[in-house]
């Protein structure tokens, strides 16, 4: 039997060996989707007319690639909606994925299946479905008019609506959000709350955010719980 009797030459074959094993490693884990939210406190219901909160954490070992958003009626003909999203997903392996969506005001009533589909940069893919009911309710909170404004020295969101709540309202909520700053306001003034309609005019600070896109959630709640919810879009 030969023998390896050069130390140098043995260090040599073991590195050699090492380094094929590690280049033969190919990582196999499936991309994840948790966490899933469909619709406000995830109730899975939608209105026509106003926008639907979608929400999940997406992880892929070898980076995301995409993620597809599918929406359409169980049984039958209805409202379809299909988009794909890339941008601030493609290349990283953890993001939170969040988007409102609209519904159109002529949606047809009754029952969705809702498919999140995560690609990594491999083409290997994990889907998760969930239910949806898009339903009428004439009592839920409303929003009209609903404004967001800038102003030069990028400090001040300018947020205006005129907001009705049959069941009088109890408060509104603002979240503004980006991709690396989000702030929440709550507003309970006393010359709104109690009131079935009102002109909602406020001037929030935005200093600390950085430059980018921000989403504004404008939030209705009413008296009896009761909650609907409007988005509108800025550049920092």
């Amino acid at each position: 039997m030969n023998k390896i009797t050069n130390p140098l030459l043995a260090l040599l074959i073991t590195a050699a060996t090492f380094t094929a094993c590690k280049k033969d490693e190919v990582i196999t884990d499936l991309p994840t989707i948790t966490n899933l939210e469909v619709g406000m406190n995830n109730n899975k219901t939608a209105y026509p007319g106003t926008d639907i909160h979608f929400e999940a954490d997406l992880f892929a070992a070898s980076n995301l690639a995409s993620v597809d958003l599918n929406i359409k009626p169980k049984v039958g003909t209805g409202w379809n909606f299909n988009q794909k999203y890339t941008e601030g997903f493609a290349n990283v392996k953890n993001a939170n994925f969040h988007k409102h969506i609209d519904v159109p005001t002529n949606a047809a009533l009754g029952s969705y299946i809702v498919t999140i589909k995560v690609t990594d940069l491999f083409g290997r893919t994990t889907e998760i479905t969930s239910d949806l009911e898009i339903k009428y309710d004439p009592t839920l909170p409303s929003a009209t008019g609903f404004e967001v404004g800038l102003n030069t020295a990028g400090n001040d969101l300018h947020v205006e609506a005129t907001v009705a709540a049959i069941n009088k309202i109890a408060r509104i909520e603002v979240e503004v959000h980006g991709a690396a700053w989000e702030k929440d306001f709550l507003f309970t003034d006393a010359a709104m709350v109690g009131l079935s309609t009102y002109n909602f005019h406020k001037h929030l600070d935005v200093t600390a955010a950085p430059k980018g896109h921000y989403h504004v959630h404008l939030k209705i709640v009413d008296q009896l719980g009761k909650e609907n919810q409007f988005e509108e879009h800025f550049d920092k």
